[in-house]
């Protein structure tokens, strides 16, 4: 059975022996977070596959897996006698949660986290706005628990304030009942989770935020379409303030 060991030349490691779709998961994630993290950048070429295979202690058909799956979201290009080469950053599927979690350190990748961030002014103030015209009962409701939530733990547990500030801005999203929307919430999901490891990890960061996310929330609930738009970005604006705190 393969294994993923060790190796100084790759760095961190796996330890994997559930199976082949594991050793399949374990060296595209590898291989993926090497290249997000910059240790292969664009226009380099990977290591030869007889490389790979010994650097990963995996077989010949895994590191080929792995490559395939590279390629479809548009990391790396693999051509006959030229090799494996990473592909220009703007041909990376950045947009897809699954690439965006091999990044090893997202919070640190400012060029990355400003693009989310800018993704968002252009769908979340559009969400919110489509929210106030369509929204359920069953939405109002499940956005207010998000709103609930962050209150209520505001004062002493922050990783249930940002699982609730998730939740809330998922929510917004639901209630827009737009189903090219909806399939945006895996990127938003990995953004909100890169801004939190980015932005101040104080309490008071997120008590700020409390009335902007109370704002929206209210602007849906009286189906004010521009008020809801409106005060998303104000919510918005407070995560790009934080942001360029922490530069």
């Amino acid at each position: 059975m393969e294994t993923i060991v060790p190796s100084d030349a790759i760095g961190w490691m796996p330890s994997v022996d559930q199976g082949s779709a594991s050793v399949h998961n374990a060296v595209v994630s590898v291989l993926g977070s090497r290249i997000l993290g910059g240790n292969y950048a664009p226009g380099d070429a990977l290591p030869r596959e007889d490389e790979l295979c010994a650097m990963l202690g995996v077989s010949r058909t895994s590191v080929r897996e792995a490559v395939k799956v590279l390629s479809a979201k548009g990391l790396v290009e693999a051509r006959r006698r030229a090799g494996v080469r990473v592909l220009p950053r703007d041909s990376w599927r950045l947009l897809d949660p699954v690439v965006l979690g091999w990044h090893p350190a997202i919070q640190d990748d400012e060029e990355l986290v400003s693009g989310l961030l800018e993704a968002r002014r252009i769908f979340e103030p559009a969400a919110a706005e489509l929210a106030a015209r369509r929204a359920t009962a069953a939405d109002l409701a499940e956005i207010e628990r998000a709103v609930v939530g962050m209150r209520e733990n505001i004062s002493n547990d922050l990783n249930a304030v940002c699982q609730a500030d998730l939740a809330f801005h998922k929510g917004v999203i639901a209630a827009s009942h737009n189903v090219v929307l909806k399939g945006l919430v895996g990127m938003l999901e990995a953004a909100l989770r890169a801004t939190f490891l980015v932005t101040n990890p104080l309490m008071e960061a997120q008590s700020r935020a409390l009335s902007a996310h109370g704002a929206v929330l209210e602007a849906i609930r009286i189906r004010d379409t521009a008020g809801a738009r409106a005060a998303m970005n104000r919510l918005l604006d407070i995560a790009a303030d934080d942001l360029h705190a922490k530069g």
